[in-house]
């Protein structure tokens, strides 16, 4: 399922997690900003729960009233709060296995067998 709620600030908001979500994080997931050696910092979090929230309200032809800044503060806020962690560890699984994730990172591992075949010959 590609679909999941949160609650910020007493507000229950829905994740939905596709090709606009993904969209919305290309270019954004950068070492040393949205992540660290291969682990997800806050900022890489609040990406892409903003992510799934901004593909949500476009579903749904609603405007995003939640900003990103906000999400940041929600997750630097609660980092020290494990039923917080928990939560977000289920989201980011949602996430990392939504249809289109999956169909990318199928894509990728076809295009790096392409390559590996592709130097191998001369």
């Amino acid at each position: 399922m590609n679909y999941t709620k949160i609650e910020i600030e007493g507000n229950i908001i829905g994740l939905k997690f596709g090709m606009a979500s993904f969209r919305y994080l290309q270019g954004k997931m950068i070492d040393g900003i949205a992540f660290d050696d291969n682990t997800l910092n806050e900022i890489g979090i609040a990406q892409i729960l903003y992510s799934g929230y901004y593909n949500n309200c476009l579903i749904k032809e609603e405007i995003p009233s939640i900003s990103f800044e906000t999400f940041v503060d929600y997750i630097e806020k609660n980092l020290t709060n494990d039923l917080f962690l928990e939560e977000i560890k289920k989201v980011i699984i949602i996430w990392s296995e939504s249809d289109f994730i999956k169909q990318t990172q199928q894509s990728d591992i076809k295009t790096e067998a392409k390559k590996k075949n592709i130097r191998g010959k001369k």
